[in-house]
C-alpha cells in the first residue's frame, strides 16, 4: 500500500443546507478622555464610523456613562443607521471601557468585570444570530475583553499584574471560544513587557498577535507601519504628541480564530491601523508625504480626535448552526499518499455534491498557505508544504479539520 497516514475523520455536515459565509469589521479604539476634554469631538467619532462600519466596536478611556450613550446615539446610530446597540455601562475607577456591536447580526449574552489594582478589564461575550439560533442556541460565540493598562515607561510591572488578571480569569471561563483581547496596552516592546509574554502564553489559554509582529516597538522605524500613537505633533484637545512612534494598541485573538476551530476565523491581511501608512515616523497622520491610507476627512479626524490611531480587523464567520443532528452525520476518509504527496478524499460528492469546492489549507498560526480544488480522482497535492500541522477547511462546507504532513 502506498497509503502512509490513514485519519479517519468523523464530521457533523448539513447535506441539505449549504453553509454560507458573514464577515465581522472589528474596531479597537482609544477615546482620549471622551467626553471630559471636549464632547464636540462627537463629530469627528462619528465620521470615522460611517468610514469603518464595525460591527464590534471596543472603546476605552471613556469618562461618563452620558459619553457612551452619545457615541451610541449620535455617532453609530446617525444618517439612517439604526442597528447599533451597546453593553451596559458599569463605572469604575478611573476611565471606563465599552463595548458597541451590530445588532443585526450579533446579541450581547453576559458581561462582567475583571477588577485590577487601576482600571477594570470587561469581558463581553456576543453570539451570531444566525437563523436558528433562537431554536437551537447552536451558535458562533465570541468572548470580548477590553482593557487600559496602566501607562508610562517604569510600570511594566503593573501592566504584568493586570494582564496577570484577566489571563487567571480566561483560566476559569471554560468553554471561551474566538476570544478577542483589544484596547490601549502601553507596551513599549515585546522584549521589555512581562505583559505581552503573559497576554500571549500564560495560563491554559494561549492567545496570538494576529501580525506576530514582537519586537521593541517603540521609537524604531522599523515598526513605523504599525505604530498606534501619536497621530499628531501638537496638542489637540490634550493627549500625547511627537508623532507616530510606539505600538500601544492591539487586537489579540485566541488560537481558534486562527485555524477555524470554532466557526470563525480571522481573515488574513486585513489587521491594521487605520489611517497608518508607514511613512509618518514622528510626524502628524496629515504632514507630507501625502497620506492615502484613507481619505484626508478621515485622516484629519483620526488627529484630532485622538492621540491613538485605532485598530481594525476582519472576521468571517459561518452564518448555519455549527453543529446538527446524528442522523446526517458521514464518515469522511482523508489519506495522506507519502508517494505521492496527495492528500485523498473518499465520500467527496456527498460533502460537497457533484460540484467542485475549493480548499483552503491554513497553518496553525492561521496563515492560508494554500488554496486547490481537488482533481479528477478527489486529490490535493500537498507536496509544496513543509512538515507540521495544518487546518483544511473546505468552501461551502460545514466542517474543518487538521491533519498532519509527516
Amino acid at each position: 500500500m502506498k497509503l502512509g497516514a490513514i485519519l479517519l475523520l468523523f464530521f457533523w455536515i448539513n447535506s441539505s443546507v449549504a453553509q454560507s459565509l458573514d464577515t465581522l469589521k472589528v474596531v479597537s479604539y482609544n477615546l482620549l478622555n471622551f467626553p471630559e476634554l471636549s464632547p464636540h469631538r462627537i463629530d469627528s467619532i462619528e465620521k470615522i464610523m460611517a468610514y469603518l462600519k464595525p460591527d464590534i466596536l471596543m472603546v476605552c478611556e471613556l469618562t461618563s456613562g452620558s459619553g457612551a450613550d452619545n457615541i451610541l446615539f449620535n455617532a453609530l446610530n446617525e444618517g439612517g443607521t439604526d442597528h447599533y446597540d451597546m453593553a451596559d455601562f458599569v463605572p469604575g475607577p478611573d476611565t471606563q471601557n465599552m463595548l458597541y456591536f451590530n445588532s443585526d447580526k450579533l446579541r450581547l449574552k453576559e458581561q462582567n468585570v475583571i477588577e485590577t489594582a487601576l482600571r477594570d478589564i470587561n469581558e463581553y461575550v456576543l453570539f451570531y444570530k444566525n437563523t436558528d439560533f433562537e431554536l437551537t442556541t447552536d451558535t458562533t460565540f465570541f468572548y470580548v475583553y477590553v482593557c487600559h493598562l496602566k501607562a508610562s515607561a517604569g510600570f511594566e510591572d503593573q501592566r504584568n499584574a493586570e494582564a496577570l488578571a484577566m489571563k487567571n480569569y480566561l483560566d476559569g471561563r471554560v468553554g471561551a471560544e474566538n476570544i478577542l483581547i483589544g484596547g490601549d496596552f502601553n507596551f513599549y516592546g515585546s522584549d521589555t513587557e512581562p505583559g505581552w509574554t503573559t497576554i500571549l502564553s500564560a495560563g491554559d489559554v494561549v492567545m496570538k498577535d494576529p501580525i506576530n509582529a514582537p519586537g521593541h516597538w517603540s521609537n524604531d522605524i522599523a515598526f513605523a507601519a504599525i505604530h498606534t500613537q501619536s497621530p499628531r505633533v501638537v496638542a489637540v484637545d490634550g493627549g500625547a504628541t511627537g508623532g507616530l512612534d510606539d505600538r500601544f494598541d492591539f487586537i489579540f485573538t485566541s488560537e481558534d480564530l486562527l485555524a477555524y476551530s470554532h466557526g470563525a476565523n480571522y481573515i488574513e491581511g486585513t489587521y491594521h491601523a487605520v489611517g497608518q501608512d508607514g511613512l509618518h515616523f514622528n510626524h502628524a497622520l496629515v504632514s507630507a508625504p501625502l497620506n492615502e491610507a484613507a481619505p484626508m476627512e478621515i485622516l484629519t479626524c483620526l488627529q484630532n480626535m485622538s492621540d491613538h490611531l485605532p485598530i481594525y480587523m476582519e472576521i468571517e464567520l459561518q452564518t448555519g448552526p455549527l453543529s446538527l443532528q446524528p442522523n446526517i452525520a458521514l464518515e469522511v476518509e482523508v489519506y495522506y499518499d507519502t508517494d505521492s504527496n496527495q492528500l485523498v478524499f473518499k465520500n467527496w460528492n456527498a460533502i460537497v455534491g457533484n460540484g467542485t469546492a475549493k480548499c483552503m489549507i491554513y497553518s496553525t498560526n492561521g496563515q492560508l498557505v494554500q488554496t486547490a480544488v481537488p482533481d479528477g480522482n478527489f486529490m490535493i497535492n500537498i507536496q509544496s508544504l513543509p512538515t507540521g500541522t495544518y487546518v483544511l477547511k473546505i468552501e461551502g462546507a460545514n466542517f474543518s479539520y487538521k491533519f498532519v504532513k509527516p
